[in-house]
C-alpha cells in the first residue's frame, strides 16, 4: 500500500465517481482503477460496490475510510514539519505558444499544476515564447521546446505529433457597437463591400483563413492593413480603422466592440502539441501528462 492508493480511494469517496476523482488527481480512469484494485488486493477486501452508474462503499470500505483519513492527515503533518529542513528542487519546461495566453487561461493552467507540485517543494521556471505560429514550428522539429499550444495547418505531417484538443473558437465580425450590423443575428461576408477590413499579421494562420473566405466573395481588395498583435487590431477597429474577422475569444478586453457571428462559421482549433520523437522527462513531462488528462483526445472540430 502507498500513500497515493490511500488518496486515490479518498478522492473516488470525495467526488462519487471514478471519472470524477481521475480528473481531479490529473490521471487516467483506468490508471486509478488498476491502482485502487491494487490497493483491495493488498488490503484483501472490496473496497468499493458499483450499481449501474453509482458506487458505493463497502462495510469495509467504510472501515477503512477512518483510517485513510488518518494516514493522509499524518503525511501531510509530517511533509509539512520536514519541510524547513528540506532543500528546494528546481527544474525547467520550454514551451512555445501562439498569442493566446491571457485570453484562453494558460497562466490558470499553469497555476493548477503548480498547486498540483506542492507536496513536491518544487520550484519549476516556466520558458513560455509566445510568438507567431510560422515560428513556432521549426522549435517544435528541433526539439528546442518540449511542446506547443499552436493551430493545425502549418504542421507538416500532423501524424508526426501527440495532440490534444485545446480550445475551439469562432470567428467572426468584430465592428463597433454603433456599426449597422452590431445587433444582427449572423452576417454574409458579402454585406462587408462597403467596409473597410483590417486582418492580423499574414503570419498567423486566422490571416489565410480569412484572406481565403474573403476571397470567395471578392473582398480581398477591402483589406487595408494588418496587425501583428491582436491587441493593436482590435484597436484599429475601435478606432474606426476598418472592421475585422477575428476570434470570438479575444475580445474580452475591448467592452466597447462587438462579435456578431457568420452565418457561414468559421471555426479555429488551437492545440496542444509534442513531436512523437522529443522525449519528455521531469516536470515537462509531468506538466505534459497534466495537459493530457486535463484536455481531450485530438478530436477535428470543423
Amino acid at each position: 500500500m502507498n500513500i497515493n492508493q490511500v488518496r486515490y480511494f479518498l478522492s473516488i469517496v470525495q467526488c462519487g465517481s471514478f471519472f470524477e476523482a481521475a480528473m481531479r488527481e490529473y490521471i487516467s480512469q483506468s490508471s486509478l482503477s488498476k491502482q485502487i484494485k491494487a490497493l483491495e488486493i493488498e488490503l484483501d477486501v472490496e473496497l468499493f460496490k458499483r450499481e449501474k452508474n453509482r458506487i458505493f462503499l463497502t462495510e469495509a470500505g467504510k472501515c477503512f475510510l477512518g483510517y485513510a483519513e488518518k494516514i493522509v492527515q499524518f503525511e501531510d503533518s509530517m511533509n509539512s514539519d520536514l519541510d524547513k529542513f528540506r532543500q528546494q528542487r528546481s527544474d525547467e519546461v520550454h514551451f512555445a505558444t501562439i498569442p493566446i495566453l491571457k485570453s484562453y487561461g494558460v497562466s490558470e493552467i499553469l497555476s493548477d499544476f503548480q498547486h498540483s507540485l506542492k507536496a513536491d517543494n518544487m520550484l519549476v521556471h516556466y520558458d513560455i515564447m509566445e510568438m507567431e505560429q510560422k515560428e513556432i514550428l521549426p522549435l517544435l522539429r528541433m526539439g528546442t521546446i518540449d511542446f506547443a499550444i499552436m493551430r493545425k495547418s502549418s504542421l507538416d505531417d500532423f501524424n508526426k505529433y501527440e495532440k490534444r484538443l485545446f480550445f475551439t473558437d469562432e470567428l467572426g465580425l468584430i465592428c463597433g457597437k454603433d456599426h449597422e450590423l452590431s445587433n444582427d443575428a449572423g452576417i454574409r461576408l458579402e454585406q462587408l463591400k462597403n467596409d473597410n477590413i483590417v486582418l492580423i499579421s499574414p503570419k498567423s494562420e486566422i490571416y489565410n483563413v480569412c484572406m481565403e473566405r474573403l476571397k470567395e466573395v471578392s473582398l480581398e481588395r477591402n483589406v487595408i492593413a494588418t496587425a501583428t498583435r491582436h491587441r493593436n487590431l482590435l484597436s484599429m477597429v475601435q478606432n474606426k480603422v476598418g472592421v475585422t474577422i477575428f476570434a470570438r475569444r479575444m475580445l474580452d478586453e475591448f467592452d466597447e466592440l462587438k462579435f456578431v457571428p457568420l452565418s457561414k462559421p468559421i471555426y479555429n482549433n488551437i492545440y496542444i502539441v509534442k513531436s512523437k520523437e522529443k522525449h519528455l522527462t521531469g516536470t515537462a513531462a509531468r506538466l505534459w501528462n497534466f495537459l493530457c488528462n486535463r484536455f481531450p483526445e485530438y478530436v477535428e472540430f470543423e
